[in-house]
């Protein structure tokens, strides 16, 4: 039987393909466009059967079908589509639809309905192990595997071995430039991917020169969505550069397990590709499009996108393409799409379809999943525990009990145990700092950015990030008298009704007044205000008659006036600062062996994460919202790193969140422009 497999994803074509496994006694031909499949079925003189995708460009499905049928009267037609055609029923007649991604018993089925004359081998299919691209004839031809596109292997060869502070454990694979090792940066034993260029290249210039023209490129991206670039250098005849290493698997090697992920999941994915992908297009950085080898869900579940940034923008494919490529990749490694929820259904097909209903931008697609979080993500590790609750429920009415029995005693004695209760409270109850006061930045020039010179006006900047009890003093003050005075005017009227109590708040607020753990994590009245969105934050800082800090004006405070990238210098040392290097989501309690912290810590503890003016935790614990907004004032910008990130860099910034965002990793600090008191 003559077969002609079309689609214009050549990993799907490779995969149907692949199911057919050893059948000599079936003829395949492929090809990539409608186009490619006519010519191939000239060339092959008849066609049985055509398996085609519907939504292609020039020729969709059903105008292949119609001209291969008009030429060749008896062929068959199975399509396949990863969106909902059910209003293309009329042009559907005649022919079966499988829902992408398609396994082998379904497709086999299908064929015999068609043919039930024709049996399949019972083996099962191998998996290609590497997707493929057109060959010049039309059909599909292996190539060599991208980049970050590895098959996993040892060679002994450099095992064990030392390339600069970097110790070879295995090896991962081969990536476009040479090969990829699981390395260990000896000096700070921090885990990290090396790529190597090949020797038999790296004595031509022009390639050494493009390889680490890459890894520049690459180690400007700073979003904790992409992997870091650490390091590119030549040590001992070696070119080599290092970046953030994630132990799990990418999702090719998930599609190839034959595994299929959950809506959440699917979700987050989809949420992590989007943000990384609109703030390369955001800050306009060549970069290559996104392949199932370029997503990683590590082993706590958590997805992390490949460092795509490149020198030279030769790879780069237009943001509708990227969008349809990913939404057919997510679509491989998920359940039948009819199966989905109607709103997940939705996005993904107008991801992957053409034409005035499909998503034409990374921002787009970011709406589109904040749209469905509230009914398909799980509760993270962060939220809260009902045994949490419960503890923080004991607490209260343990001290609500002792308030009533101090009543019954007081008696005359009210001005001395008033006296006492304050001492109390002071320094046996509460267990707050006084963590409030203000470093004086004065006027002037310094390096802002990527060493561009910028100047600001003197302000003074809170010595530490504001802290969950500053911040509960603000939302005391309007439960006893609730305003909208502090409210910015764009603020969306809905959170007025909110009065800026963040969400799970009275359990938060309660556990760290209590000094007792939040899932596990030690918290007291000196952690910082977490799960405050932007709005919150300025709304606090007007309380405070302060403001948020510009960028500008946080990085002044952060890099000093020579542009440093580290609160201490120019060289990372994980040890300063609370940052991901040894962040374990899984386990929120777990021992952190680098900085000391796993998740945040109080804000005054990380005494060596301090800049040359005195400001403290910068670099780490909490990143921080300013008052400085994307140009197109959709995104407020986000300075500094986090505990959950590797990438603690000063002149870091994150500018695709919305201002409604809110997370355990962001907080905020304020700023004055007049002295503040004595």
């Amino acid at each position: 039987m003559k077969i002609l497999i079309v689609d214009d994803d050549a990993d799907v074509v490779m995969a149907l393909v692949a199911l057919f496994g050893k059948e000599p006694e079936h003829e395949l031909i492929t090809a990539t466009t409608g186009g490619q499949g006519l010519q191939a079925a000239m060339a092959l003189g008849s066609v049985d059967l055509l398996i085609t995708d519907v939504v292609m460009e020039p020729m969709d499905g059903f105008k292949l079908r119609t001209m291969i049928q008009t030429r060749y009267p008896g062929a068959r037609v199975i399509f396949v589509s990863g969106y909902d055609l059910s209003e293309h029923g009329a042009q559907l007649a005649g022919a079966q639809l499988l829902a992408k991604p398609v396994d082998r018993e379904e497709l086999f089925a299908a064929i015999t309905r068609e043919f039930p004359e024709v049996t399949f081998a019972t083996q099962e299919a191998a998996a290609p192990e590497f997707p493929q691209e057109q060959a010049p004839n039309g059909a599909v031809a292996p190539v060599h595997p991208p980049e970050a596109e590895y098959s996993k292997g040892e060679d002994p060869g450099l095992i064990g071995q030392t390339i600069g502070s970097y110790q070879l454990l295995s090896r991962l694979g081969d990536s476009r430039w040479g090969q990829v090792y699981a390395a260990v940066q000896t000096s700070i034993n921090r885990p990290v991917g090396l790529k190597l260029l090949d020797g038999t290249r790296a004595s031509d210039e022009g390639t050494k020169a493009r390889f680490l023209g890459d890894a520049r490129a690459k180690a400007n991206v700073q979003h904790p969505a992409i992997l870091a670039v650490y390091e590119a250098g030549e040590a001992g005849g070696h070119i080599f550069y290092t970046h953030e290493y994630v132990d799990g698997r990418n999702m090719a090697e998930v599609h190839a397990s034959g595994e299929r992920l959950t809506e959440p999941s699917a979700l987050k994915i989809l949420k992590v590709v989007a943000e990384g992908l609109n703030y390369l297009h955001t800050n306009r950085i060549a970069h290559a499009p996104p392949k199932p080898t370029s997503v990683y869900l590590s082993a706590d579940g958590h997805p992390r996108l490949s460092n795509l940034a490149t020198q030279v923008a030769n790879e780069q494919v237009p943001v509708e393409q990227e969008i349809q490529l990913f939404g057919r990749t997510l679509l491989s490694v998920l359940p039948a799409i009819q199966s989905l929820s109607p709103g997940l259904r939705t996005l993904l097909s107008r991801m992957v379809q053409a034409g005035p209903q499909a998503v034409n931008s990374w921002g787009g697609v970011i709406q589109g999943v904040k749209a469905l979080e509230p009914r398909n993500v799980p509760i993270e590790a962060a939220r809260i525990s009902a045994q949490d609750r419960a503890a923080i429920a004991a607490v209260e009415a343990a001290r609500k009990a002792q308030k009533r029995s101090l009543y019954i005693n007081i008696g005359s004695m009210l001005t001395l145990v008033l006296v006492a209760a304050v001492v109390v409270w002071k320094f046996v109850l509460s267990n707050e700092r006084t963590l409030d006061k203000q470093i004086a930045i004065p006027a002037g020039e310094f390096i802002f950015g990527a060493g561009q010179p910028a100047t600001t006006g003197a302000f003074w900047i809170d010595q530490y990030e504001v802290t969950i009890g500053q911040y509960a003093k603000f939302v005391q003050a309007l439960e006893g008298r609730p305003t909208t005075e502090f409210d910015h005017e764009r603020q969306p009227r809905i959170k007025a009704a909110e009065m800026h109590k963040p969400k799970d708040w009275a359990t938060y607020i309660g556990l760290a007044k209590a000094g007792r753990p939040i899932h596990g994590v030690p918290s007291d009245l000196n952690m910082p205000a977490i799960m405050v969105d932007w709005w919150d934050a300025y709304a606090y800082a007007k309380w405070k008659g302060r403001e948020l800090p510009s960028e500008k004006e946080w990085e002044k405070a952060a890099r000093g006036t020579r542009g440093l990238l580290y609160p201490w210098g120019d060289d990372l040392d994980p040890r300063r600062v609370n940052s991901g290097a040894d962040f374990n989501a899984r386990v929120p309690s777990a021992p952190a062996k680098v900085d000391g912290f796993n998740f945040w810590g109080p804000v005054d503890k990380m005494k060596k994460d301090k800049t040359e003016f005195g400001v403290f935790g910068m670099a780490g614990n909490v990143a921080e919202w300013t008052a400085t907004w994307t140009p197109d004032n959709r995104f407020p910008i986000i300075k500094g790193g986090n505990f959950m990130s590797a990438d603690v860099r000063l002149d870091r910034r994150t500018d695709n969140l919305n201002a409604e965002s809110v997370s355990e990793a962001i907080g905020f600090r304020t700023i004055s422009r007049t002295a503040p008191l004595k």
